[in-house]
């Protein structure tokens, strides 16, 4: 047989014995390592507990929200309270309440529109007039900076809102009335959170048997808004005794879906055709030529018995009346008394009262 080859075998590592010293470095080393993890986990535990205790969301300046939302940082200019007395810019106005909103330089007066009501407030006198008629509140419109503001918390009766100032907070909330509002009790001590996220700041502390304003939930969380004005979440199931505070108001419209009118017009000498015993079909609207103004832009009406019989047969026929102005003059001339009319508020709320006057007070149109 031949000589197979040599495996040459490679020594072995003998493994060096530590010393005492290099032991006892070592240990000093895991020791470290062990109580400096153990003190970043104590440290973590304490800012968990210390976060839900301590508030971060603490305002600087007054804080603006409108039906739950906060809209400070769209605000054109800071809110201003003076007096006890709550100004918002005319430009915030506009923005958030009436894009029509205007200066009327004639009576140097705001006039401001909401849903079904006008209003107008000037910068001398404190009242307020609204639908024509006049109301006593304790400020007026003001200008500061160029900046011209009206008294907001004088108006809530304008835009049909509730206006609370909560001081300690720097927290203005406005709350339409036509809109749902829920509230429930909390069942323990907690904090409120600025999200549902585990580690989040606190905005507010509540405490059990306080009532808090339920927005939405989802996901077993509750956004809520505290009576301090704060807005976060809490867990659902920290909420009990639901209950309904204000239903929402539906609007209300004088004709369901899609309105079908016909024109009824006749001459400021004429008067509204009889159409009793007849109908027309696929209607829900009349507008007859009730209405009219003459060659120095008086208001006059032209309803007459003719005019109520025409009421009764469309009130029978289950139509609403809906009368129209109508102008016997030329077209120029017809113009010009209506530009006059439309640029004038006093004009304008001349005429909106004599039409209020007709139509609801002496023929429940």
């Amino acid at each position: 047989m031949g000589k197979g080859k040599r495996v040459e075998e490679k020594p072995k590592k003998v493994k060096r014995k530590m010393s005492k010293e290099e032991i006892e470095k070592k240990k000093k080393i895991i020791t470290r390592t062990f109580f400096s993890l153990i003190a970043v986990i104590i440290v973590i535990f304490a800012l968990l507990i210390l976060n839900d205790y301590i508030i971060l969301d603490k305002n600087k300046k007054t804080n603006l929200v409108i039906n739950n939302k906060n809209i400070t940082t769209s605000l054109k200019n800071d809110i201003l309270i003076e007096d006890s007395v709550i100004y918002l810019s005319k430009a915030d106005v506009g923005n958030f309440f009436d894009k029509y909103i205007y200066n009327d330089n004639e009576s140097n007066q705001i006039v401001t529109t909401y849903d079904k009501k006008i209003a107008s407030i000037g910068f001398e006198e404190n009242n307020i007039i609204i639908n024509g008629s006049k109301k006593k509140i304790y400020a007026h419109a003001i200008k500061k900076d160029d900046v011209e503001y009206l008294p907001i918390s004088e108006m809530a009766d304008v835009y049909d809102v509730e206006i609370q100032n909560m001081e300690n907070t720097k927290v203005i909330t406005m709350d339409s009335l036509d809109r749902e509002q829920k509230r429930a009790i909390v069942s323990s001590n907690l904090p409120v959170k600025s999200s549902t996220n585990f580690i989040a700041k606190t905005l507010d502390r509540i405490k059990k048997g306080e009532s808090v304003i339920v927005i939405s939930s989802d996901n077993g969380y509750t956004r809520i808004r505290t009576d301090r004005g704060k807005i976060g979440y809490i867990k659902s199931d920290k909420l009990e005794n639901e209950y309904l505070v204000r239903e929402e108001m539906p609007q209300d419209k004088q004709v369901a879906g899609k309105i079908n009118l016909i024109w009824d017009y006749f001459s400021t000498v004429g008067s509204a055709p009889n159409r009793d015993g007849t109908s027309i079909d696929g209607i829900n609207v009349v507008s007859p030529a009730f209405f009219y103004l003459d060659t120095n832009g008086e208001f006059k009406e032209n309803i007459g018995n003719n005019g109520e019989a025409y009421i009764n047969w469309a009130h029978n026929n289950g139509y609403k009346v809906w009368p129209m102005f109508s102008n016997s003059e030329a077209a120029g001339e017809s113009l010009a008394i209506t530009s006059k009319i439309m640029n004038s508020y006093k004009a304008r709320q001349e005429l909106i009262e004599n039409v209020v006057e007709i139509r609801w007070n002496k023929y429940r149109l």
